[in-house]
């Protein structure tokens, strides 16, 4: 009997019954757990195109085990109790069979995607069609969990819609996927302006007196867009349905703009004489880089990279590579760093199926996101953190030296 409903196959229906339109939806994010980057499953192969419904992968341990996958954003299907979340945490369960789809574990599913609830808003199993029972149905919707039912390779559907239900402390799994959620199609892998009066510069523009995109493109550079993402993903800007309006941190950035020039407006002539400029940020404007620089700290990845370098530091490594970091990034956290350094076609490379990190992969530069060595790297040279800026050569990405201006521990010299 030929295989049509394995586990994968169930899992990559029900992923585009939840998520059909993910990849033009900006705040949908999903990935699928690493066991399912390997190529057979129970000696079934996994056609690519299979594998590619799937991706991208990353390490996903939850307290209650390894989902196979997690996504945020609202399902584009029927979800009780949805007020209660605006961008939920979804898990799903998936079983299937090689040979008898009527033979799906269906009530294993069931209980393990209930044990997820307690770190996530929404569970939910699939399986085959034939295994989904009356008395699995009533399982699940006594425990509040979706039921995808699987008629095909393309086609599922769901037979109980999962209820949204309260979720405590998130995990580092979680909370990374989030983080990659409220960036898909801002970044679309790759930071969107390589110097931070970009971005500094979007939040003036969008208080001062006028058009904002006019303003910005006059006073900035003519890449609006860039500009606009780089301050919502800094939290400078909140983009809102009825438009964009500053955060609180945006807002001090305006009024350190009037404390510093007396108002937005000289603040933006300003910032139109830095056009072109190819002089350091903290030499060309030092107390607008100390504020760009307070400002990106608080960006989870800036952080990330820090702790990653300063461990580095106190390892002996004086001149620490892309490898280096993306390396010392996943034993800190490694679903963020899946997610900050890693491009989403190569996640199956870089993964092995059992979570590891594939370490003899890094030394390929086509892994790496461009926007991790190119222009996130500019900023945070213009920042004063690091002492070099990124190249966007990918012959040039792995002898490209990461080194901190200003380590916390003494014993390398920093010079």
């Amino acid at each position: 009997m030929a295989v049509t409903l394995a586990e994968p196959t169930v899992l990559a229906a029900a992923k585009d019954t939840l998520y059909p339109d993910i990849d033009t939806t900006p705040d949908q994010y999903a990935v699928t757990e690493t066991q399912f980057t390997q190529s057979t499953w129970g000696g079934w192969t996994i056609p690519q195109a299979l594998r590619d419904r799937l991706a991208p992968y990353n390490t996903l341990r939850l307290n209650a085990g390894e989902p196979d996958l997690l996504g945020v954003g609202m399902p584009a299907t029927e979800v009780l109790n949805a007020d209660a979340a605006t961008t939920p945490v979804t898990v799903i369960e998936a079983k299937g069979h090689n040979a008898d789809p009527a033979a799906a574990d269906v009530a294993r599913g069931i209980n393990q995607a209930h044990a997820h609830l307690p770190e996530v808003n929404l569970g939910y199993v699939a399986a085959p069609a034939p295994s989904v029972t009356d008395t699995a149905r009533a399982q699940a919707r006594n425990l509040n969990v979706g039921v995808i039912a699987v008629d095909d390779t393309e086609s599922a559907r769901i037979v109980e819609p999962a209820r949204v239900t309260g979720a405590g402390e998130f995990s580092t799994t979680i909370d990374a996927v989030r983080l990659q959620a409220s960036t898909h199609q801002l970044t679309d892998g790759s930071f969107p302006v390589n110097h931070p009066k970009n971005y500094l510069g979007y939040a003036l523009a969008l208080a001062a007196d006028g058009d904002t995109d006019a303003v910005y493109a006059e006073n900035v550079i003519n890449a609006i867009s860039g500009g606009r993402r780089g301050a919502i993903l800094l939290n400078l800007v909140d983009d809102q349905p009825n438009g964009d309006s500053l955060t609180h941190l945006g807002a001090e950035v305006v009024r350190f703009a009037r404390d510093q020039h007396g108002s937005v407006t000289a603040a933006l002539a300003e910032f139109d004489t830095w056009t072109g400029s190819r002089t350091r940020f903290t030499e060309l404007a030092p107390r607008w880089a100390q504020l760009a620089r307070s400002v990106a700290i608080q960006y989870e990845p800036t952080r990330l990279i820090i702790t990653a370098l300063e461990r580095l530091h106190e390892n002996g490594v004086s001149e620490p590579t892309l490898a280096d970091v993306a390396l010392e990034a996943t034993r800190i956290n490694q679903p963020l760093a899946v997610e900050v350094f890693f491009t989403q076609h190569r996640r199956d490379a870089v993964l092995t199926a059992d979570g590891e990190i594939a370490e003899s992969e890094l030394a390929d530069p086509t892994v790496y996101k461009s926007g991790i060595h190119f222009q996130f790297k500019y900023q945070l040279y213009h920042l004063g953190i690091l002492t070099t800026g990124g190249t966007d050569d990918k012959n040039a990405v792995l002898s490209n030296t990461w080194r901190l201006e200003y380590a916390i521990k003494s014993g390398i010299s920093q010079s």
